[in-house]
C-alpha cells in the first residue's frame, strides 16, 4: 500500500474537512426524515435517480442546499492518543461529566445515538467506528488489500459561514470515478471526531464527480456523488422511495457533503480513474 498523503498532511486535511463539512450517513436522510416535508424536491437535498444523474447536461439548473456542519456536534479533531486510554470510547460517562453535557439534552441524545450505533457494529469486519486516524487507515488498508495505492476524495466548495440554498449550474456532465473497491467514511456526532467507515462488498456502487457553479454566489463546487445500484437493503418506508418515487430494489444516488470521505483505489497507470 502506498498512501500519497503523509500522516500530518492527511490529519490537517481531515481537520479542515471536519471544520467546514457536513455528515450524511449511508442510510441517507434517515435521521432527518421527520424534518423534510413532502413538498421538498429530491434534488434540493442532493438525491437523484441514476437516470437523472446520467442525463445531467451543461447549463442545467439544480437547486441544491449545502448545509454548514455544526461543530459542537461534529468536532474536527480526533481525541489525542495519550487520552484514549484515560477516557475510553466505551465509557462515555466521563466525557458527559467532563464537558457538562446532560445525556438527556439534544446534543447528549445525539452522542448516545453514536454510541448505540457503534456498539451495534462492534466486532463486524465490514464496518468500523474509527476513533483515530490510525484506526481509519488500518480499516481502509485491510479493505483494499496489501500493496494497493489508495486516496480519498470528497466534495469541495468554498468555505461558507452561513448555509446557502441556491440554483447551481452544471459545468460539465458527470464523470465516473472508476475504483473496483470503495470505502466511504462519514463523521458521526460526538465529543471528538468519530468516522463511521464501511465497505461495499455486498452492494454495488458507482461514484461520480459533478462540477457546479452557484448562480448567486459564483462559487464553484466539485461534488462527489455515490450511486447505490440496489436499494433492497433499505426499509420499505425509506425516504429514498418517497422522494424519488422508485420501487424497492431500484438504484439511487446521493451527494457526499463536504466532510464525508470516499476512499478509492489510486491507479498507477494511464486510464482507469476519471477526473479524480
Amino acid at each position: 500500500m502506498v498512501l500519497r498523503y503523509t500522516y500530518p498532511v492527511l490529519l490537517c486535511i481531515l481537520i479542515l474537512m471536519g471544520r467546514w463539512g457536513y455528515a450524511v450517513k449511508d442510510e441517507i436522510f434517515r435521521e432527518n426524515e421527520t424534518k423534510i416535508s413532502h413538498h421538498i424536491k429530491s434534488a434540493e437535498v442532493g438525491l437523484f435517480t441514476m437516470d437523472e444523474l446520467l442525463n445531467f447536461h451543461v447549463g442545467q439548473k439544480l437547486p441544491i442546499f449545502f448545509p454548514i456542519r455544526n461543530l459542537s456536534l461534529y468536532p474536527p479533531f480526533f481525541l489525542p492518543p495519550k487520552y484514549q486510554n484515560i477516557i475510553p470510547f466505551i465509557k462515555p460517562a466521563a466525557m458527559f461529566n467532563l464537558f457538562k453535557v446532560p445525556p438527556s439534552s439534544p446534543k447528549g441524545k445525539a452522542f448516545l445515538g453514536t454510541l448505540y450505533s457503534c456498539d451495534s457494529i462492534n466486532g463486524e469486519t465490514t464496518k468500523i467506528c474509527a476513533t483515530s486516524l490510525d484506526s481509519m487507515l488500518g480499516f481502509v488498508k485491510k479493505a483494499f488489500g496489501p500493496d494497493v495505492d489508495f486516496k480519498f476524495i470528497t466534495t469541495t466548495h468554498p468555505t461558507l459561514m452561513t448555509p446557502v440554498f441556491q440554483n447551481y449550474t452544471v459545468l460539465e456532465p458527470p464523470v465516473e470515478i472508476v475504483s473496483v473497491k470503495k470505502v466511504p467514511c462519514h463523521p458521526f456526532p460526538y465529543f471528538y471526531a468519530i468516522y463511521f467507515c464501511h465497505t461495499d462488498l455486498n452492494y454495488e456502487t458507482r461514484a461520480f464527480k459533478l462540477r457546479l457553479v452557484g448562480d448567486g454566489s459564483g462559487d464553484e463546487v466539485e461534488a462527489v456523488i455515490v450511486c447505490h445500484l440496489d436499494s433492497k437493503n433499505l426499509s420499505s418506508d425509506h425516504l429514498v422511495f418517497r422522494m424519488l418515487g422508485v420501487e424497492k430494489g431500484s438504484s439511487y444516488c446521493h451527494v457526499f457533503r463536504q466532510g464525508d470521505i470516499l476512499w478509492i483505489q489510486q491507479q498507477t497507470s494511464g486510464g482507469g480513474v476519471a477526473a479524480v
